[in-house]
């Protein structure tokens, strides 16, 4: 029997944490250029950083230097695929937890459906445990 946990919170809740899922698996795909975004793009929701230009710059040169010593086979504009090695399957388990909620908040959201992705089924990458029931509603 497999043990499970249900968790309750608001839809604004759930967002907040598909966006830290989303910014966990694209670090481990390698896409280290989301740090730098975090740092210096989101406005208000930035991490405070200074943003002088030649600051920016020294973040960039070594958030390069990371990515190459984490990951010395990618090129610099490459990023591993959610379902390739040597992608951490804890992201690709990730990925579909992420999915599943997009896909029933979207539905939820938009009744009607819509032409994305995101009202598709979603894709079963880590196949070792099914893919997680989510179930958006009003209280």
């Amino acid at each position: 029997m497999t043990s499970k946990v249900q968790i309750t919170m608001t839809v604004e809740q759930a967002c907040t944490m598909m966006k830290a899922m989303d910014f966990y698996m694209r670090i481990q795909m390698g896409q280290f250029e989301e740090l730098e975004h975090m740092f210096i793009f989101f406005g208000e929701e930035a991490v405070t950083f200074n943003r002088k230009p030649e600051d920016r710059e020294k973040l960039h040169v070594h958030l390069k230097w990371l990515k190459k010593f984490i990951y010395p086979d990618l090129e610099e504009n490459a990023y591993w695929g959610i379902t390739g090695k040597p992608c951490p399957e804890r992201a690709t388990l990730i990925y579909d937890i992420y999915k599943s909620m997009d896909n029933a908040i979207s539905w939820f959201q938009h009744p009607d459906g819509g032409l994305t992705v995101n009202f598709d089924k979603p894709m079963h990458c880590y196949t070792k445990i099914p893919l997680p029931y989510v179930k958006v509603f009003e209280e």
